[in-house]
């Protein structure tokens, strides 16, 4: 099933005690980030997808549209005009109740921190960190929490409102397991060359995937995270009713089936049945 990615079993590589480290940010995904040039299209784009209501009171003029989602992992639309054209896309953000211990647990790890910490207003504080590939990860401690945005009642949509994981592309499978494992303090081992995905162990939420499958294959695009069905057909056949085209066509590895869509923007999206 998709989210379910067979791994190597966990151990530490070289000496690192685990029982010695501690990491301050919490192997929990709060939200995913989907970077867009109009936001109220977009909102109107992931709403019909997931058969969700479209929340007008959130398209204010405002620089995000943001949605809570079943499983524990949001979704956050994010307008570029409002961010530095020379910034890194935030991928997603990762949890911590101690911004300041996060910050100084990664700057002592060596992590490339792309801005000090940001508190634009009480109760949110942030900061963004890229790992060896450039992917840009938000670490956020914020003291908000909305309630899950329930799917329209005669919704025709068979796409849940769940992210099941989040696809980070990466060129160097076993750089990425050793940078992304130590900043959670995860145990880990390398893998061999066959391997193109590992899963990052997710305490609740979302899963994280480490996918070198783009890289390997020279691809030019990047597939964000997948949204999870219980009908890859029907959610295909959805989709196209609604004028989506499908962007990589229905594979099927045993029970698990999957396609992918493009947003309005160009943004890859999967679909992949539970």
């Amino acid at each position: 099933m998709c989210g379910k990615i067979n791994v190597v079993s966990f151990s530490f590589e070289g000496e690192i005690d685990v029982e010695a480290i501690q990491s301050p940010i919490q192997n929990v995904v709060g939200s995913v980030f989907v970077h867009v040039k109009d936001l109220r299209r977009s909102a109107e784009w992931y709403s019909m997808a997931m058969g969700l209501p479209l929340l007008e009171e959130r398209l204010n003029g405002g620089p995000v549209y943001w949605l809570a989602l079943e499983g524990g992992t949001g979704l956050i639309l994010d307008d570029n005009r409002n961010n530095d054209p020379g910034a890194k896309h935030v991928l997603y953000s990762y949890k911590t109740d101690d911004i300041e211990a996060a910050y100084r647990f990664l700057s002592e790890m060596g992590a490339d921190l792309l801005f000090p910490i940001e508190r634009p207003h009480p109760g949110l504080a942030y900061f963004n960190f890229a790992d060896p590939d450039g992917n840009a990860v938000m670490v956020t401690q914020s003291d908000y929490e909305s309630a899950v945005v329930e799917r329209l009642e005669h919704s025709a949509s068979p796409i849940m409102n769940k992210i099941a994981s989040i696809f980070i592309n990466v060129t160097d499978m076993n750089r990425a397991i050793a940078f992304h494992s130590k900043a959670l303090a995860l145990p880990y081992e390398e893998v061999n060359a066959g391997q193109s995905i590992y899963e990052l162990h997710m305490r609740s939420g979302s899963g994280v995937l480490l996918d070198d499958n783009r890289f390997r294959q020279g691809d030019s695009y990047k597939t964000l995270f997948m949204f999870v069905t219980r009908d890859a057909e029907g959610s295909k056949a959805y989709l196209e009713a609604n004028g989506v085209q499908v962007f990589t066509d229905m594979e099927r590895h045993g029970d698990m089936a999957f396609f992918t869509v493009q947003d309005p923007d160009g943004n890859v999206v999967m679909v992949c049945s539970e």
